[in-house]
């Protein structure tokens, strides 16, 4: 914009900030609420929002996901009647989603720009736009700049092999170069997969869902109607909404204290010779939200029970989520991977990855599929073609 030329641009976020070329807004502070009418106000916007959102809870949705836009309704309204920042930390405490909001960070301990200015966390990781203010301090937009210019470098190195990221993409499984690179990331742990084995996601959850819409098609075509997924519990209740949702039968196995709220080998062995119409087992490798993380003989014996079963006909897979694989020990990561590499455990198993948790990248949602079957693959991409029309990039 030609008017704006020469002027530092300032993205605020309702809080005040000194700039050559911006005003503070004052309020007059006889004509606003005492901290007790504040406190008063928010406790009666909670209670709104605790009326409102509760048909949607026994709809069925998700409680923390309910839970988290709640308590950002409940944030964004208390901004917009100027409630004290004081009232909202004394009366919001949100522990919903791990997520972390870098914008808001407030915490600059010594020199401002300095090695402890934590302001400073979203400009380092792309996410604050030039200009844009981060409780004082003013980020130059470079590492956001940046990424752009790499998304076109990607871009055209697409565009030179004949894949327009803008054109209908019939089959929606994502663009070939970046899924040979995630096949590499995968045989990094020792999974010798192929690119044509990987298939992209909008998060983890995204991806689980497009493999159980696929999953439920093949099962569909083979003339298989009564499906049972396996959850231990507790465990992560979202792949359960979306297991109902599309018509399989949730089988859950109550996990105990004693084995660290963990599906043991014996449990699952139990539950697949009860319940044959069990076609699918799920299991986070490290547990959310326990936090306690399969050992690699725990994972041995499941994959044993697994493939006992399968050689008795009962086909099986495991649908073996990995959002939190790299974020532990790497050597106890890798041993827990080496439990997936041999023909009859990669072969049995669908992995669930994302860049969430391990690159710290919980925003850009971004997850892939790896079927360790190559049959298999391309039996679950209509989960893809019927969900979108084509995978962002």
């Amino acid at each position: 914009m030609a008017h704006m030329k020469g002027v530092i641009q300032v993205i605020t976020h309702n809080v005040a900030v000194d700039s050559p070329n911006s005003s503070s807004v004052r309020f007059d502070a006889s004509a606003s609420p005492s901290l007790q009418e504040q406190y008063s106000q928010l406790q009666q916007l909670r209670h709104e929002l605790l009326q409102r959102y509760r048909p949607v809870l026994q709809q069925g949705a998700g409680p923390i996901r309910v839970m988290a836009r709640m308590v950002g309704e409940l944030e964004q309204k208390c901004r917009e009647l100027h409630i004290s920042d004081v009232i909202l930390k004394a009366g919001i405490v949100n522990r919903t989603i791990g997520d972390v909001n870098l914008r808001t960070v407030v915490e600059c301990v010594g020199e401002p720009g300095g090695a402890d200015d934590y302001r400073m966390l979203a400009e380092e990781m792309g996410i604050a736009l030039p200009g844009e203010n981060i409780s004082g301090y003013v980020a130059p937009g470079e590492t956001y700049l940046w990424l752009r210019e790499q998304m076109m470098d990607c871009e055209k190195l697409l565009l030179e092999h004949n894949f327009d990221l803008r054109i209908y993409d019939i089959f929606a499984t994502g663009n070939p170069f970046l899924r040979g690179w995630l096949a590499e990331e995968m045989q990094a742990w020792g999974i010798s997969v192929t690119p044509e084995q990987v298939y992209l996601g909008l998060g983890a959850m995204d991806s689980i869902d497009k493999t159980l819409r696929g999953l439920r098609q093949m099962y569909r075509e083979q003339g298989i109607s009564e499906v049972a997924v396996l959850f231990p519990a507790p465990g992560f209740n979202v792949p359960e909404a979306q297991t109902i949702s599309y018509g399989y039968r949730l089988h859950r196995v109550q996990t105990l204290e004693e084995n660290r709220f963990k599906l043991t080998a014996a449990e699952l062995d139990q539950a697949l010779t009860e319940a044959p119409d069990i076609r699918i087992v799920y299991i986070t490798v490290t547990n959310n939200p326990t936090t306690f993380a399969y050992t690699p003989d725990e994972l041995e014996a499941i994959h044993n029970v697994i493939e006992q079963h399968r050689e008795a006909g009962h086909d099986v897979l495991l649908l073996a989520d990995l959002a939190y694989i790299g974020t532990g020990k790497p050597e106890e990561d890798r041993a827990r991977m080496a439990t997936f590499a041999s023909d009859s455990a990669t072969c049995h198993t669908i992995f669930i990855s994302s860049l969430s948790k391990t690159h710290t990248l919980t925003g850009d949602r971004f997850g892939w599929v790896t079927t360790g079957d190559t049959t298999l693959a391309p039996q679950i991409a209509p989960g893809w073609a019927n969900s979108m029309a084509s995978m962002p990039a």
